[in-house]
């Protein structure tokens, strides 16, 4: 970060607050990262200690930054916890908070074109492993009749195979009206956001959690606070419970099955518990599960979705991504019909009605009768694909450089890199210079030297060139 005070009258303190909350809207300080010294400011910025000590105390104050004795000063990891009384522009520029050429995810962006990279930074399967979709004997006619007449909840037909296929998963008939259809699950979080929160209201997530990478949640003024994830994939619900009390939240967003970036899955009898205690605190739960349609086809029933146990407190979000990947961009959101109603009503007002073409396209794909055959064709090319991974990482786990756990659903293996000390945001910058393309966990709201590995995209031809490059990146952290 280049510590210069910006130009103008303000007194020095001013400008310092003013320098560091811009750094850390733009990113270029992160949530968990440390700040130099008070001294080491004194000089950079060519400032009293006094003044230093002045404009950390207010942003301390603010909830922007925290202080560790002994340890010193650091961005706080909840960095959207704190709102203004006025009109908050902060959340109007978040939205491109990675915007700066030299964040990581824009130089990971970047180098996703690069034909030397090896890319192993997505969770989702690629095209060549998606499952094939097509539209199949519908005319041009129909589609038109269909369009004018399609409810604004979603497609009649395509409701009719979501609830035959989901209501075995959930234990409990499912009827068409508690299904609202959106253009994948990102968009019934956003209308979450727009129809049952207000700005100001906090929610809770885990944390490491892919939810920390939604910017519609900062962007809708909503205040975020990580919940820590336990070894087992469970909630620690003795801190969720403190939180709740300092923090009223209205909804604690889960991914209890096939975490992302974890890929644990929730014990039953810890499911259990979060949803008594969620009970307790009369906090619903938003259940964010990528793999239920998978599971449901293909009769996997490892344990029940929170839905199953608990179906009055708690809203289903699912897709298609984990079969057909970005070839079709649906996902349903299962609430009650009052709910479904409203936000359906609210999106039309935004004037985002559903297309009816994408929802007949998946209505035919789940009608398939041999779907379950391609769902477990397709679980056997990833799961030779997650061996080949193991295979590559194998004389690194053996040396001792790093360690992982095989996920119990997911494409992607969350791995410890066995460093002496923390790693700063600066230090994964190794990854993309050598051109190893993986997301570190302080996207996911984490600081404690892992990664998330993709293995979906891996080639067995890279594996030489990925083991001499993970080589040079290990030696040097």
């Amino acid at each position: 970060m280049n510590w210069q005070l910006p130009s103008g009258r303000q007194s020095l303190y001013i400008k310092m607050i003013t320098l560091i909350t811009k750094a850390i809207n733009n990113g270029e300080l992160l949530p968990g990262q440390q700040l130099p010294s008070e001294r080491q400011l004194a000089e950079l910025l060519k400032v009293n200690r006094s003044t230093i000590q002045r404009a950390l105390n207010e942003l301390v104050s603010s909830g922007l930054l925290t202080r560790r004795r002994g340890s010193g000063t650091w961005v706080s990891m909840d960095k959207w916890g704190i709102l203004n009384e006025n009109v908050n522009w902060r959340t109007y520029l978040a939205a491109n908070r990675f915007g700066d050429p030299e964040s990581y995810l824009k130089q990971l962006r970047t180098l996703e074109s690069d034909p030397q990279a090896i890319n192993l930074a997505h969770f989702n399967i690629p095209n060549r492993l998606a499952l094939p979709i097509s539209l199949n004997h519908v005319s041009a006619k129909q589609l038109v009749e269909q369009e004018n007449h399609v409810d604004i909840s979603g497609a009649a037909v395509l409701k009719q195979q979501l609830t035959e296929r989901l209501s075995p998963l959930l234990k409990q008939p499912i009827t068409s009206n508690q299904l609202l259809i959106t253009s994948g699950a990102q968009q019934a979080f956003y209308l979450i956001t727009q129809g049952l929160l207000s700005y100001g209201d906090a929610i809770a997530i885990e944390k490491p959690s892919y939810f920390y990478q939604l910017t519609l949640f900062q962007v809708a003024g909503i205040r975020v606070y990580g919940i820590p994830l336990l070894e087992d994939g469970s909630l620690d619900l003795e801190y969720l419970q403190q939180a709740y009390y300092k923090h009223r939240f209205r909804f604690l967003f889960v991914n209890p099955n096939g975490q992302n970036p974890t890929g644990q899955m929730m014990p039953l009898t810890k499911r259990k518990e979060l949803l008594r205690v969620c009970q307790a605190l009369k906090v619903p739960i938003v259940e964010d599960d990528p793999f239920g349609i998978t599971n449901a086809v293909s009769a996997n029933r490892l344990v029940p979705p929170l839905k199953a146990l608990d179906p009055d407190n708690v809203l289903y979000v699912g897709s298609l991504s984990s079969l057909v990947g970005n070839q079709a961009r649906i996902g349903w959101l299962l609430a009650p019909s009052f709910v479904v109603n409203q936000l359906a009503d609210i999106r039309q007002q935004m004037e985002s009605g559903m297309s009816i073409f994408p929802q007949i396209i998946a209505a035919q794909f789940l009608a398939q009768s041999d779907l379950a055959q391609q769902i477990q064709h397709q679980a056997v090319r990833l799961r030779r694909k997650q061996q080949l991974m193991q295979d590559a990482l194998q004389p690194f786990v053996d040396q001792g450089l790093i360690s992982y756990r095989l996920p119990v659903s997911g494409n992607s293996l969350w791995t410890h890199l066995q460093a002496t000390r923390q790693l700063n945001v600066t230090d994964y910058n190794l990854f993309l210079k050598h051109r190893v393309l993986v997301r570190p966990d302080f996207l996911f709201g984490s600081h404690q030297n892992n990664v998330r590995v993709g293995f979906a995209n891996l080639d067995s031809t890279q594996v030489p060139q990925l083991q001499e490059r993970l080589q040079l990146i290990l030696a040097t952290l």
